[in-house]
């Protein structure tokens, strides 16, 4: 206990560098945290070393947060140190927001505190810019993974917040939902990524009514769909800022806590800042070399950039479709943040709900669902010695089953007015034998209950129309196996 109060007075009283100054918060910050977890230090007392820790590196910040024509003598300041300048009011301000609620911060602070926030300094690449050498967020790779997280969009059910509020009204929506989100929701996503809410939004988006923007702009939470589910949007600059292990607290929350979980959208990326394993040259000599060929079509490659007029501002190529489920983007990250001679390249794999199960251990083992998506990702993989076997998302079969209210409808529509003229001046009985069929097959979306027919048989009754659920003893028609087993059933409307 004694070191630790002279290492932190040492430090209060000397005269540091900005870098120096993060070099050593990170130093005392893994001397007290070693002291705690073998009990030399109580966790009470532990709690109050970080607590001075952390006024201090306030206060020494602050020194340097003045106004512009103060920073001329800072004129000889060295690259590290422009960098480390740059990036620390925004990891000040983040590091130091807290929840819109602070309840359960006393019995849960302490097990967040093992995460480090913010990062120190391991998510970021230094750029040579004509405006001066800038720092830029990298995707830092998950442990024991060749790849990063760079953009994370989950769902879940309202009723995660209790069964109460499954039931609520559409006018009620709003207040009581959005008070879950700000006292409950808000401390759960400061817990497991370092921030949390900041405000509410004037309106939602995509197809939710009500919303709230995330603190420093890195995501949203989005509510009042007609799916009630809650959707929480992490973008890619959250990603690289959040604690380090996110990912495994995510999953254990959405794996053992949340109702109905779903990953609706998950980006994965990997940079490559010498252009040694993956370029866009690369990219497409594999595309000549059918390395991006799943089976089926081949997918749709499209080139952005200069690749004809060189003019520093890099090359993109993209494999597949952007409104589709799987999307590849191979770029020249570097130039694109304005350093024209920049080898920095980034593979960037954004998978979609919209026709694949995400299956959750994809915030685990992103590297498996990266490699299984293409053939030349997979090479690449193999040549980063990551030899995990390949995984492919599912794909979810959309088929849709017709009932007969629909199917008449349709024939109403398409083919109604000339009947009508047909009654005219043929027997209805004639006239239908005409136009029916000479194949007895049932169409593949119209697909009959036997069931249903042979008690209408035995009871010597017409069968009745379609239900319009399954629950009834002898629905006429039954859906398509798939989109009606109980796997799916809760899946396929929490789109």
């Amino acid at each position: 206990m004694n070191n630790l109060m002279n290492l932190i007075l040492e430090f209060d009283n000397s005269s540091l560098s900005l870098v120096e100054i993060f070099e050593r918060q990170k130093f005392i910050f893994d001397e007290i945290h070693c002291s705690t977890a073998f009990g030399d230090v109580a966790l009470s007392d532990g709690q109050i070393l970080k607590n001075m820790l952390d006024g201090i590196v306030k206060n020494k910040l602050a020194k340097f947060d003045q106004p512009q024509e103060k920073k001329a003598k800072y004129a000889d300041t060295s690259i590290q140190e422009i960098f480390v300048q740059k990036i620390s009011k925004v990891a000040q301000n983040t590091a130091e927001s807290t929840p819109i609620c602070n309840t359960g911060v006393a019995d849960t602070q302490q097990a967040s505190e093992s995460w480090a926030f913010p990062r120190h300094l391991d998510n970021y690449k230094l750029i040579s810019t004509p405006q001066g050498v800038l720092p830029v967020l990298r995707c830092v790779p998950i442990e024991n993974n060749v790849v990063g997280l760079d953009w994370v969009t989950f769902s879940f059910c309202q009723s995660t917040f209790g069964d109460k509020y499954v039931q609520l009204q559409p006018e009620q929506v709003d207040l009581a939902v959005g008070d879950a989100i700000e006292t409950w929701l808000d401390q759960l996503l400061f817990e497991i990524f370092g921030f949390g809410i900041a405000k509410k939004r004037d309106k939602g988006m995509h197809f939710n009514r009500y919303g709230y923007d995330l603190q420093d702009n890195l995501g949203l939470v989005l509510y009042g769909h007609n799916n009630k589910r809650i959707t929480v949007q992490i973008n890619g600059t959250a990603c690289a800022l959040a604690r380090k292990g996110w990912n495994e607290q995510l999953y254990k929350w959405l794996k053992t806590e949340a109702t109905s979980p779903k990953l609706n959208r998950v980006d994965i990326a990997f940079d490559d800042f010498d252009s040694e394993f993956v370029s866009v040259d690369l990219a497409d000599d594999w595309d000549s070399k059918d390395l991006f060929w799943c089976g089926g079509r081949n997918p749709e490659v499209n080139y952005m950039g200069d690749w004809k007029r060189i003019n520093g501002k890099g090359r993109t190529l993209t494999i597949g479709n952007r409104s589709g489920s799987k999307y590849l983007r191979i770029y020249e990250r570097g130039k694109k943040e304005g350093d024209s001679l920049s080898l920095w390249t980034r593979a960037e794999l954004q998978l979609m709900s919209t026709e694949r199960y995400l299956p959750l251990d994809i915030l685990l083992t992103p590297s498996t669902y990266f490699k299984g998506s293409y053939p030349a990702l997979e090479a690449l993989c193999d040549k980063l010695n990551d030899f995990v076997a390949p995984e492919k998302c599912e794909l979810i079969k959309k088929q849709a089953t017709i009932n007969v209210d629909k199917a008449l409808e349709i024939v109403k529509h398409q083919f109604g007015k000339y009947i009508r003229q047909f009654r005219k001046f043929i027997n209805d009985e004639d006239l239908l034998n005409l136009i029916s069929s000479d194949k007895d097959v049932v169409p593949k979306r119209l697909i009959f209950s036997h069931a249903a027919v042979m008690a209408a048989l035995r009871l010597d009754q017409p069968i009745k129309g379609i239900t319009k659920t399954l629950d009834e003893e002898f629905p006429l028609l039954v859906g398509v196996p798939l989109l009606n087993h109980s796997s799916y059933k809760e899946f396929i409307h929490a789109i």
